[in-house]
């Protein structure tokens, strides 16, 4: 059934920055929502909060710094993965949710798995989509091509500077995440290797064949590390699949929440 707006929105204060959130749905079982880049959970998974699965509640919010959660303007520590995890792990038990589960997409799938491996008693399930663990200089390379954000698809765009107000504070904020990106791969790269094998809760990942941005290595690596994990490799999938695969992505997650039960991707 299709949600034109949220069940219930509002403001967390949260380590003295005010968060904004959404609920959509109404269901028993409920999912939270860690955004990529964007910052924006309702951006990012808009097919899935227009069209929420029967049974599901979906918590998104706005992370530090984006859309509504500002001022002030996003800033990318090199600790922001950990703090983004901390932050929907300190809304959700403000919202009085014990038990959920949780969904990441690209870099928010860094922090989905800090927050399962830190929080086991309430993470209930975790779906990986298009994510990684750790920076190669593949990846490096691929970003250094994409410093200047009028390179970017015109929807993207058009996004990013919804979320950040306007063009020079898009391109300031993109621009400072790439700094940190490419100070965390001087590092070593990693950014969640050690959480991996702390995941308890059954994990989805599902990945693009043809993935131009975190290419599908990443996804058998996530496999290969996390204790029961199910992987799909999607062969036409890109890094996008919630815009590419709506409905099966909306079938999956009812699958795994409401019915316990995973399917091949040809059958969602």
């Amino acid at each position: 059934h299709q949600v034109i707006s949220p069940t219930s929105e509002g403001y967390l204060s949260i380590h003295d920055q005010k968060l904004y959130y959404c609920i959509w749905g109404s269901g028993t079982q409920t999912l939270a929502i860690l955004p990529g880049n964007l910052g924006v959970g309702e951006m990012d998974l808009i097919q899935l909060v227009r069209n929420v699965p029967q049974g599901i509640s979906l918590i998104t919010f706005h992370v530090r710094g984006c859309g509504k959660s500002k001022p002030p303007s996003r800033v990318y520590p090199s600790h922001f993965y950990q703090q983004d995890a901390d932050d929907c792990a300190n809304m959700m038990e403000q919202l009085g949710f014990k038990q959920y589960s949780v969904l990441g997409w690209c870099d928010g799938g860094v922090s989905a798995i800090i927050l399962a491996a830190d929080h086991p008693q309430n993470v209930q399930n975790l779906i990986l989509l298009s994510c990684r663990a750790y920076i190669t200089e593949e990846d490096t390379i691929r970003y250094r091509n994409m410093q200047d954000i009028i390179q970017f698809n015109p929807f993207i765009l058009r996004d990013l500077i919804t979320v950040h107000g306007d063009a020079a504070t898009a391109q300031s904020t993109w621009s400072s995440y790439l700094n940190t990106f490419f100070e965390l791969f001087n590092r070593g790269g990693d950014l969640c290797k050690c959480k991996l094998t702390m995941i308890q809760c059954p994990t989805v990942i599902v990945h693009g064949l043809h993935d131009y941005l975190v290419p599908s290595f990443h996804a058998q690596y996530l496999h290969d590390h996390i204790n029961g994990s199910r992987l799909y490799m999607v062969s036409d999938g890109r890094h996008a699949l919630q815009y590419q695969f709506p409905t099966k992505i909306q079938k999956l997650i009812k699958a795994l929440l409401i019915d316990s039960t995973l399917m091949s991707w040809d059958d969602l």
